[in-house]
């Protein structure tokens, strides 16, 4: 006789700050193409029967291709499509490795204030999501990939071009 007790795991992220650099060129017409590559670091925290661990730490790099195109004055809409990559601490889910590049869609949306229109100055609410799964989970028995839903908030300004 054989029997197995599965406990829900919760694994989240803290809040972390995130580097972004961004290349745009506008095309003819009301689109406008874009690459950012995105950088950030953040501890772990796993949760399992109503109690806390430390799993360690980890650092996401995103690379998306996008359109981007003017909704209404100052306000803006953008889409983007790209691939992501963890790099985690040598525990638990990442301690075989971050699985490779997952794809991931990105879709924000822009406020651009008129005051800041000499240094390009933007303000996006920005989500994307991708699926997870790393080889120390398809170790110990998950094969389908979780999704994870990412929400950033930035400020940014343009360091080059008009």
């Amino acid at each position: 006789m054989r029997d197995s007790l599965v406990v829900p795991i919760d694994l989240h992220p803290a809040l972390a700050p995130t580097l972004q650099l961004g290349l745009r060129d506008e095309f003819k017409g009301p689109w406008t193409g874009d690459a950012t590559l995105d950088l950030s670091s953040s501890k772990l925290k796993r949760h399992e029967s109503s109690s806390d661990f430390d799993a360690g730490s980890v650092t996401a790099v995103a690379l998306t291709i996008g359109l981007r195109r003017d909704l209404a004055t100052n306000i803006g809409a953008r889409l983007g499509i790209g691939g992501l990559v963890y790099s985690g601490s040598d525990l638990g889910v990442f301690q075989r490795g971050g699985g490779g590049i997952l794809p991931l869609i990105s879709l924000a949306t822009t406020y651009a204030p008129s005051f800041g229109e000499r240094h390009g100055i933007e303000f996006a609410l920005q989500y994307d999501v991708h699926r997870f799964l790393t080889p120390a989970l398809r170790s110990v028995g998950f094969n389908r990939p979780r999704p994870v839903h990412r929400i950033a908030i930035s400020v940014s300004g343009r360091l080059l071009g008009k």
